[in-house]
């Protein structure tokens, strides 16, 4: 039995999944991680789509409460990041463009300062503008001097209702059978 514990022992520090870099938030169960690099807007809701962890499909944050937005700005204090609000096609009409809140109206929670449309014509939410966790639009806008507004972006998993296992979660399942499978031969 030692050798079986130690051998399934060892596949978990071996696993990514052990070592993964989201972190969940126990207010609605989701996982999110702060993606660094310099991305447009729609450069991040892109590449957020094409990230996964345990089985969900990633997707640029949506933040529906105060306590979620903190939450990030414990994730990350320091660094301005993408959400995926716009009003890009219908000025001053915010809607979620992703995730499970997509098409909705993005509803400010009470308690986050916004400092909408400073340049006009912006089109696209981020957090952490000109101090924790304050909300700002950029990019998009002709009259700035940031037209192209390149961030980090926060990724969300979670909200999806058909989970498959990522390889890497089927790997290591598979890995402790034939472990057990090794243990029970030698023990015969």
């Amino acid at each position: 039995m030692k050798r079986f514990t130690l051998a399934v022992a060892l596949l978990l520090a071996a696993s990514p999944v052990a070592a993964s870099a989201q972190t969940q938030w126990t207010g609605n169960g989701h996982y999110y991680d702060f993606i660094t690099g310099s991305f447009t807007w729609e450069e991040a809701l892109a590449d957020a789509a094409t990230r996964s962890h345990l089985g969900l499909t990633g997707y640029l944050a949506t933040v529906t409460s105060l306590a979620e937005n903190q939450f990030l700005v414990s994730v990350n204090s320091s660094q301005q990041a993408w959400l995926s609000g716009s009003d890009n096609g219908s000025e001053g009409n915010w809607t979620w463009r992703a995730g499970p809140e997509a098409g909705q109206a993005v509803v400010h929670p009470n308690g986050i300062n916004w400092a909408d449309n400073a340049w006009g014509g912006q089109h696209f939410l981020l957090t952490n503008f000109n101090g924790v966790g304050k909300w700002d639009d950029a990019g998009g806008e002709l009259n700035s001097p940031y037209p192209e507004f390149r961030i980090g972006y926060f990724v969300e998993y979670g909200g999806n209702t058909n989970v498959v296992p990522e390889p890497s979660s089927l790997a290591l399942v598979l890995g402790g059978l034939i472990a057990a499978a090794i243990v029970r031969r030698r023990a015969r």
